[in-house]
């Protein structure tokens, strides 16, 4: 295992266990306040949990994104694919003359 493979399983680890724990944390925010407004006990814990859930996910994603980025596989690069308006991660293999392109959809 190469110290870019190392480095980058070690962050996405850190990185999802941190959402999972705010995650977790969202839901006892949530309970909390939705116990203080019995009457509306409903709107006020999807209004916590939601707000709280969907910005941890949203940073965790990006994050996620910029660790696979950063830590690259010396054999992975970032291409302009058509169609796509961002820069795509893929992985370039040496086939005969041609290069192939190969979409990184999973990691290692």
């Amino acid at each position: 295992m190469t110290a870019n493979a190392y480095s980058r399983k070690l962050y996405t680890l850190a990185v999802k266990v941190g959402a999972n724990v705010a995650t977790l944390a969202a839901v006892f925010v949530a309970m909390y306040q939705s116990s203080l407004h019995p009457a509306e006990s409903l709107y006020v814990f999807c209004l916590w949990f939601f707000g709280i859930g969907i910005c941890t996910w949203m940073i965790a994603r990006t994050l996620l994104r910029r660790i696979r980025v950063r830590y690259a596989d010396s054999d992975e690069g970032l291409v302009r694919l058509p169609g796509q308006r961002r820069e795509s991660l893929v992985r370039w293999k040496v086939c005969g003359q041609t290069p192939v392109l190969e979409r990184c959809t999973s990691q290692r």
